[in-house]
C-alpha cells in the first residue's frame, strides 16, 4: 500500500514539475537545431580627457556582438560585425581611438569635443532554416550632429548565404510586389495615389523604390530606410511594413519557408 502511495506522490510531483517548466520556454538561441552563440563586449577609451561643466569626458568605442560556436557562421557574419573592413572588433576599436588621439596630437593636445562609436549586433531570428541579425551603430566624430545606421542581415541556414529580395519574391511578380509596397508606403505617409514623391522624399526621379535593407517579422516584411536615404536627417529613418497577408501569393517557396520558421 505504501509502495502505491509513493508512486502516486511521484506521479503528481512529476506533473507539477512539468507544468512549472512549460512556463519557462527556452529562448531561440537555446532551442534544438538553432545556432548556439554568446555575446562579446569590446570597450576601449582614449587617454585624452575633456573637462566639462561638472565632469570629465573621453572618447570611447563600445561594441556588443554575437560569437557563434560554428566557425562557418562566424565567417559568414564577419562582414556584418566589421562595417569598415576591419579584421576584428579589437582592431576596429584601436583604429577609432588612434584616429582621435592623432587628431588631438595634431592640435597640440587640445580638443573641443570627444568622439564616440556604439556598435550593437543582435540576433533577431534564429531558426533551423533562417538567421537574421540587426546591426545598429551610432557615431559622433565632430560636427553639428552624429550619425546612426541600422542594417538587417538575413542568412539561409541550408546554403549559408545571404538572402536577397529576389530569393523570396517570384521574379514574375516583382512588379506587383513593388506596387503593393508603394501602396503601403503612401498609406503610411498619408499620401494619395497621385501625390508626388519629389520634394520631401529622395526617391530617384520621384519613383518609389524598395530599400535593400529588410528582414522578416512575425506578421510583416520590414523594409528599413536609414537617414538620408529617402528623407532628410531631421525626418529620420523610415520603417515600411508590408503584411504577409497582402503578398503571400507573390512569395517563393523559400520565402514562405522562412516565414513559417519564425511563426
Amino acid at each position: 500500500m505504501r509502495f502505491y502511495l509513493f508512486l502516486k506522490i511521484l506521479f503528481i510531483g512529476s506533473l507539477l514539475y512539468s507544468c512549472q517548466n512549460k512556463s519557462a520556454a527556452p529562448s531561440l538561441a537555446q532551442t534544438e537545431d538553432t545556432l548556439s552563440y554568446h555575446k562579446k563586449m569590446v570597450d576601449e577609451h582614449s587617454n585624452y580627457f575633456l573637462k566639462g561643466d561638472d565632469q570629465l569626458d573621453t572618447t570611447y568605442f563600445r561594441a556588443s556582438y554575437p560569437v557563434f560556436d560554428e566557425v562557418k557562421i562566424n565567417d559568414l557574419v564577419s562582414s556584418i560585425d566589421h562595417l569598415e573592413g576591419d579584421t576584428s572588433m579589437e582592431e576596429a576599436a584601436h583604429r577609432f581611438i588612434s584616429a582621435y588621439n592623432e587628431y588631438v596630437d595634431d592640435n597640440n593636445g587640445k580638443s573641443t569635443a570627444t568622439w564616440n562609436r556604439d556598435l550593437q549586433v543582435d540576433v533577431v531570428a534564429n531558426t533551423p532554416v533562417y538567421l537574421a541579425l540587426r546591426t545598429k551603430q551610432e557615431e559622433y566624430t565632430g560636427g553639428a550632429h552624429g550619425d546612426h545606421v541600422t542594417l538587417y542581415s538575413n542568412f539561409d541556414r541550408q546554403s549559408n548565404r545571404s538572402i536577397t529580395i529576389d530569393d523570396i519574391i517570384r521574379k514574375e511578380d516583382k512588379g506587383r510586389f513593388t506596387t503593393i509596397a508603394e501602396q503601403c508606403f503612401r498609406k503610411q505617409e498619408g499620401l494619395n495615389k497621385d501625390d508626388s514623391l519629389n520634394g520631401k522624399y529622395f526617391f530617384e526621379e520621384g519613383k518609389f523604390s524598395l530599400a535593400d535593407n529588410f528582414t522578416f517579422e512575425k506578421n510583416e516584411l520590414l523594409f528599413y530606410y536609414n537617414i538620408y536615404e529617402i528623407k532628410s536627417y531631421a525626418e529620420g529613418s523610415t520603417e515600411l511594413r508590408i503584411p504577409y497577408t497582402a503578398i503571400k501569393d507573390l512569395m517563393s517557396e523559400k520565402g514562405l519557408h522562412y516565414i513559417n520558421s519564425i511563426n
